[in-house]
C-alpha cells in the first residue's frame, strides 16, 4: 500500500513565485504535497523561509528524499531519479497513487487512441500538435479513457469521498478532458512539463521544459516541515504568504469554515493567502467576510497561466 498519494505538486510555482514578487514575502507556508512548490521557490529565492505543513507524513519524507537527491546523485542518476527521460515507476516524481492513475490513463491511450512514439513527437517535433485533434481527440476512446480513470468510483478508492465531495456527481471525466484537451491546443504547449509528465510519464531534457528546481537545483534549503494540519503549524502570524493548495476541496463545510476562522484570527493583517479549487465551484468568500479582501482580477491571471491546467479557479485575499 503506497502511502505518498502525490508524487508531484500539479500546480504551477510560478504562481507563487508572482506572489512572493508582489508581496515581497520572506516567509511562507506552504502545503508540502510532491515538494516541487517549495524546491522551486527555493531556488528562485535562496533567503525565503519556507515551512511545509502535510498530514500525511510520508509527502514530507518524499520531500526529504528529494532534497537528498538533488544533492547527492551526479547528473545522470538525478536524471532516473526524477524521471527526466524515463517513466520509471520508482523514480521519486512517479511513485505516487496520483501517478499510478496517470500510468494508466497513458498506457490505455498509448494501447488505443495512439501509440507512445507518435505521442511522444508531438511534444518532440515543433509543429506536431497542430495534428492533436485528429491524432488523440477524434479517436473514438479518447473520452473512454477519462471515463474510465476519472470515475467518481476510482477518484474515491484512491482518495476517499472526501476527494469528490463538493463535484457534481460523474463530472470528473468531462472536467480533466477538457482541460487537459484545451492544454494540449494552447500555444504553450509544447514545453509545458505538466502536460509531458501526463502524457510521456517523464520530463524532457530541455532547459524550457524542466521544473525550475531541476534546472537550477537550490544550494540549501530552509525548510521547516510540519507533520499535521495548518492549525497545528504554530505562529501562523509569521508568515507573508500562506498557499492552501486545494485543501478545502478535500473539507467538509464546517472543517472550511473552521479553517477560515482560524486564518481570521491568527493570520497578520497584509499576508496573503492563496487557495486553488479543482472542480469546485463553491463561493467561499461570504465565509471570509470582511476580514480578507480578495483579487478576482488577480485570481482569474494567475488561472490563465496555471500550466498545471488543474483548477477551476485561484483566489487571492489580503488580511485586512
Amino acid at each position: 500500500d503506497n502511502k505518498v498519494q502525490f508524487a508531484v505538486v500539479r500546480e504551477d510555482p510560478m504562481v507563487e513565485a508572482a506572489l512572493i514578487r508582489l508581496t515581497k514575502a520572506s516567509n511562507v507556508l506552504l502545503v508540502a504535497s510532491g515538494g516541487c512548490t517549495a524546491l522551486t521557490l527555493q531556488a528562485l529565492f535562496p533567503d525565503l523561509q519556507i515551512t511545509l505543513v502535510d498530514f500525511n507524513p510520508a509527502q514530507l519524507e518524499r520531500v526529504r528524499e528529494k532534497m537528498s537527491a538533488l544533492h547527492n546523485v551526479d547528473a545522470a542518476a538525478r536524471c532516473q531519479r526524477f524521471n527526466i527521460g524515463t517513466s520509471h515507476p520508482s523514480g521519486l516524481n512517479q511513485s505516487g497513487n496520483f501517478e499510478s492513475l496517470f500510468r494508466g490513463l497513458r498506457e490505455f491511450i498509448f494501447d488505443l487512441v495512439a501509440d507512445e512514439a507518435e505521442i511522444r513527437l508531438l511534444f518532440e517535433e515543433k509543429g506536431r500538435l497542430a495534428d492533436v485533434s485528429e491524432i488523440l481527440f477524434s479517436s473514438k476512446y479518447w473520452s473512454v479513457a477519462f471515463d474510465l480513470y476519472f470515475s467518481d468510483s476510482l477518484l474515491n478508492a484512491m482518495f476517499g469521498p472526501d476527494a469528490t465531495q463538493h463535484a457534481e456527481p460523474g463530472s470528473y471525466p468531462r472536467y480533466f478532458q477538457t482541460l487537459f484537451e484545451k492544454g494540449l491546443t494552447s500555444a504553450k504547449a509544447f514545453d509545458n512539463y505538466f502536460l509531458h509528465h501526463v502524457f510521456l510519464g517523464y520530463y524532457l531534457q530541455r532547459p524550457a521544459s524542466l521544473p525550475y528546481y531541476l534546472l537550477a537545483p537550490p544550494a540549501d534549503y530552509c525548510f521547516q516541515m510540519v507533520a499535521g494540519t495548518l492549525d497545528q503549524v504554530p505562529e501562523l502570524q509569521r508568515f507573508d504568504l500562506i498557499s492552501l493548495s486545494n485543501i478545502m476541496d478535500w473539507m467538509p463545510l464546517v472543517e472550511i469554515v473552521s479553517l477560515i476562522s482560524h486564518l481570521q484570527n491568527e493570520v497578520k493583517p497584509g499576508a496573503t493567502v492563496l487557495y486553488r479549487q479543482l472542480n469546485n465551484y463553491t463561493d467561499l468568500s461570504p465565509y471570509f467576510g470582511d476580514s480578507f479582501e480578495f483579487d478576482a482580477a488577480l485570481g482569474v491571471r494567475f488561472r490563465e497561466i496555471e500550466r498545471s491546467l488543474f483548477y477551476s479557479s485561484l483566489h487571492v485575499g489580503k488580511r485586512r
